[in-house]
């Protein structure tokens, strides 16, 4: 037996329950993961510079140089959670979590790493500060972003197949979503304006493969005959599960190279796309065609409640009528004959007495 026959033969269905409580058990490993952020830092996930503010100094040196020595640098003036990202042409970037800070206080650092690390080419130095203001504009117009793509992906699901198919995709969204907050507020992975972008990105990913099953389970729909839905449903994901596998294999290995090698600048967005795949690829299969089969259910029971119901009324209506048809045919059998059979009876008597 080859592998694809295997998975024909596999019950995904039927263990709905199984990875419902899978994916409830991660969400709320994610949600404890921001309780315990809100309580020690004082905000649920690790937004970066572009959401809270703060100042970015580039620097060019004239060698390459130490990234270790300059987190020294920093720590010794007092900026402990600053972030040194290191990039080709002996370029350093230096990123401050603060709202402001003073023109002294770079000039000092520049200066510290000009003569303990490496020259600094003055001319090739920039400082760039970020308002708190422009952070919450970003975030403000990521979440309009994000609102919006859900609503355009429920309708056109609904116009595509149903609104039953819609819903499900949708929910498996905020499924992936949640997953996907819930891991990076866990592995603190810091959050910028890529970040928008990469989660942009994942619900594409998403929809895409749900629409990938979806369509596999109205395609079988069509050439339905004594098979239930629910296995219906479980044959349609086994025949896609195959695709699906490979597709997300491959996504993967990029974005877990990326992880691997991409380095500090790529790493934060590459790990956004590696949680938000794998959610994804897990919800399309285990999640909304499960929630399909579980609405059905719904209807089915509500249909057999209706079946059970009727014939009732129906079997009452029919012995009804036909109680009353017989009583009124007695009632003409009894009246009308009588009066016939006495006259013969009578005439009979009466032919008897003459002879």
């Amino acid at each position: 037996m080859t592998f694809r026959e295997r998975i024909r033969s596999w019950q995904i269905v039927k263990h709905t329950k199984l990875w419902f409580s899978i994916s409830l058990a991660i969400i709320l490993i994610g949600i404890g993961a921001m309780v315990f952020n809100q309580v020690t830092t004082g905000l649920p996930l690790n937004f970066g510079i572009d959401f809270r503010g703060g100042t970015v100094i580039s620097l060019t040196c004239e060698k390459t140089p130490n990234v270790s020595a300059v987190r020294n640098i920093l720590v010794e003036n007092g900026y402990k959670d600053a972030i040194v990202q290191e990039a080709k042409g002996n370029k350093i970037t230096i990123k401050l979590n603060a709202k402001a800070i003073k023109p002294d206080d770079a000039t000092k650092i520049i200066n510290e790493i000009s003569e303990k690390v490496a020259p600094v080419e003055k001319d090739k130095t920039g400082i760039t500060t970020i308002a708190p203001v422009i952070g919450k504009e970003l975030i403000k117009s990521g979440t309009i972003a994000l609102i919006l793509a859900l609503l355009f992906i429920l309708f056109y699901i609904t116009v595509r197949f149903t609104f039953q198919f819609a819903l499900a995709t949708v929910l498996a969204l905020f499924h992936d979503i949640l997953v996907t907050l819930g891991m990076l507020a866990l592995f603190r992975v810091e959050l910028n304006a890529p970040f928008i972008g990469a989660f942009l990105t994942i619900m594409t990913y998403s929809v895409e493969d749900s629409v990938v099953v979806m369509d596999r389970i109205r395609e079988n729909l069509k050439f339905r005959t004594k098979e239930s839905f629910p296995d219906l449903v479980n044959r349609s994901i086994t025949e896609v599960w195959v695709r699906s596998m490979n597709t997300s294999i491959t996504t993967f290995l990029a974005s877990f190279s990326l992880v691997l090698f991409g380095g500090p600048t790529l790493r934060d967005f590459s790990m956004t796309l590696m949680f938000g795949l794998l959610s994804g690829t897990y919800s399309s299969i285990y999640i909304a065609s499960p929630l399909l089969v579980l609405w059905h259910k719904g209807k089915d029971k509500v249909r057999k409640s209706v079946a059970k119901i009727e014939p009732q009324k129906v079997a009452s209506v029919s012995e009804s009528t036909v109680q009353t048809a017989s009583d009124s045919d007695n009632a003409n059998v009894q009246s009308l004959p009588k009066k016939k059979v006495s006259k013969k009876k009578g005439k009979k008597k009466s032919k008897k007495k003459r002879r």
